[in-house]
């Protein structure tokens, strides 16, 4: 099978529209969490995940809209988080609410399992230097597929692979270019993709929102300035 791998999509919606027109054919969607959050278009991201049927674990910021996970107070206001759970849907409040913080799926012989952050939690920041990577081992034909840090990563752990994809809505490694995986169950093999999409017109449209600017200004950071 071929799997699309997402994560944190935060309410960019132009974002992940260019993501999905970007996408080979894909047997299923599988995303890491963080449908919601920093950004405004939490209904359409939604609406347009479901529509796709993709695989969904929640993340830290779609259980703290929910209620399930409280943020830090000083931080709250930068993930929108009231903002977000004022104007998403009741429908997709409950929704949102409901999605799982674990999945498991056995395809191909391959073992994934599905988190957001880590094996552990919802919050843990797993990067490629991170010594809590150390506490992952991964038997052979097992992989763990993860989010959160909003930076791609392939990282062997034992005889297994941790993948993940990066951000669709807000990447962080200093690319603006919105970031998924395409992985393959019977090869093994993962590659991320890199794709465009106008990042200004998005931007512009924050602008007129009232946006902070620190959240506007992240979306087009590159690794030159």
């Amino acid at each position: 099978m071929k799997i699309a791998v997402l994560s944190d999509i935060h309410g960019n919606f132009p974002a992940l529209q260019s993501v999905l027109a970007d996408m080979p054919s894909v047997d299923a969607f599988i995303c890491c969490g963080d449908l919601v959050g920093y950004y405004p278009d939490a209904d359409q991201v939604c609406n347009a995940m479901k529509d796709l049927s993709a695989f969904i674990v929640r993340g830290n910021h779609d259980a703290y809209v929910s209620g399930a996970l409280t943020p830090a107070p000083d931080k709250a206001q930068a993930y929108k988080i009231e903002w977000t759970h004022a104007n998403l849907s009741d429908k997709n409040s409950n929704w949102l609410a409901s999605l799982p913080f674990e999945m498991n799926f056995l395809l191909d012989g391959l073992n994934i399992k599905v988190r957001h952050a880590s094996s552990w939690d919802e919050e843990t920041y797993l990067y490629p230097d991170s010594p809590r990577l150390a506490d992952i081992y991964l038997g052979r034909g097992e992989m763990l597929l993860i989010g959160h840090t909003h930076r791609p990563m392939l990282h062997q752990a034992g005889e297994g692979m941790v993948l993940n994809p990066g951000s669709v809505g807000q990447p962080r490694d200093w690319n603006p270019l919105a970031s998924y995986a395409i992985l393959d169950t019977v090869t093994r093999y993962a590659v991320t993709r890199r794709v465009e999409y106008n990042v200004q017109v998005f931007q512009n449209r924050l602008k007129e929102l009232g946006w902070e600017s620190s959240l506007i200004e992240i979306l087009s950071r590159k690794k030159d300035e």
